[in-house]
């Protein structure tokens, strides 16, 4: 978290009081806050607080972002420099302004709709200018420097009347990233929900079904546009933690059905569904749900994840040995047993008691391919 941006409480309100209209801005909101699911490093998002959205990042990455949608003509240099009416900086003005009064900024972005022109002011091409500015960082060389140096010259000529200095220019254009590829707003709910059922297929490694992603989306995008609307509230109301998204997804995703490549999990239907025991099918794809989405919440890496099932593995090995004839139902509640005691060993040393038996339970239908288990009631029922 940044001290500096809690503690800096924005002077107006604007984009808040002014919410009605603002539409697109609580779509990209929205997909970026579907966008966080994949990103372990991504904390929350912040709506209409001294920027249109702020993204926070671990070890206090803050990344500013404007949201800007143009549906006819193109957007050229003068649009994102001049500012607005009655406003004192134009758009990229105020993405600098951070940097300008030696904030801790990440990055600073304009994400939004339409086409880049491809005239020149001053000799430099927007479209150009964006190009240089896809660039991977890692690619950046002597070469792309020499390449920003007109441009560096343009702007600080252009937004010196704006309090920003060349220094700041310089700056900012190392942190800077502009698309204007994002879908446009007829367009955007839809892309939106195509985007969130492959995260949800990805992450939770479920097939949602076109009704779950509606019902799913429709409550990602209540609490966005209602982040943006909260005029004048506190920094915490206006914000949406990843924790927050991935608890929407697990309250709406009530009936998920394992992907048609996960084989694993339908193994695992087929074995519960062949042991004649009711909808424990059901039961153990939920709990396999609820512990990915876990894992993904706490940021476990594949390693930690694998640990977790190996650690069942070898306690259930260790039972195979010395249980070899049970079978059915008195195998079955055996098996529970090692999941609690497992569960309850986990939360001790996580310091999490959501890493409980359920966890325990959903760990292990997530790797039933692994520890095979005899379902089938037999003489020991």
């Amino acid at each position: 978290m940044s001290i500096e941006f809690f503690s800096s409480v924005p002077e107006t309100d604007p984009g808040s009081e002014g919410g009605i209209g603002f539409d697109y801005q609580w779509q990209i909101t929205s997909r970026l806050c579907i966008e966080m699911l994949l990103n372990v490093e991504s904390i929350r998002v912040v709506c209409e607080y001294g920027e249109d959205i702020t993204l926070h990042k671990k070890n206090s990455v803050i990344e500013k972002i404007q949201v800007k949608k143009r549906e006819t003509g193109s957007w050229t240099f003068p649009e994102l420099i001049k500012p607005a009416k009655k406003q004192k900086m134009g758009i990229l003005a105020k993405l600098f302004e951070p940097l300008q009064d030696g904030k801790n900024v990440g990055s600073i972005k304009i994400l939004g709709c339409g086409k880049v022109g491809t005239s020149k002011n001053s000799g430099c091409s927007l479209a150009e200018f964006v190009a240089l500015l896809n660039v991977p960082k890692e690619e950046r060389n002597d070469d792309w420097n020499k390449a920003l140096l007109p441009f560096i010259s343009y702007l600080s000529e252009n937004l010196i009347s704006q309090s920003v200095t060349k220094e700041t220019v310089e700056q900012a254009i190392k942190f800077l990233s502009i698309n204007f590829s994002l879908p446009n707003p007829e367009s955007i709910e839809t892309k939106n929900k195509e985007l969130l059922a492959k995260v949800i297929k990805k992450v939770w490694q479920v097939d949602a079904s076109h009704d779950q992603v509606d019902k799913i989306y429709s409550a990602i995008f209540s609490v966005s546009k209602k982040a943006n609307t909260s005029a004048r509230k506190s920094w915490l109301e206006k914000s949406i933690s990843r924790q927050d998204i991935i608890q929407l997804v697990l309250q709406n995703l009530e009936y998920p059905y394992p992907t048609a490549n996960q084989h694993h999990s339908l193994t695992l239907q087929d074995k519960l569904s062949g042991a004649d025991i009711g909808d424990k099918h059901q039961y153990a794809l939920s709990a396999r749900t609820e512990a990915i989405g876990l894992k993904y919440e706490k940021g476990f890496d594949s390693n930690t994840w694998e640990k977790f099932g190996v650690d069942i593995h070898l306690r259930w090995q260790g039972y195979q040995k010395e249980n070899s004839s049970k079978s059915g139902v008195i195998l079955w509640n055996d098996l529970l047993k090692i999941l609690e005691v497992t569960g309850l060993d986990w939360s001790k040393e996580h310091g999490d008691p959501r890493l409980g038996v359920r966890f325990a339970e959903g760990v292990f239908f997530d790797m039933a391919g692994i520890c095979t288990v005899d379902f089938r009631r037999g003489s020991n029922e």
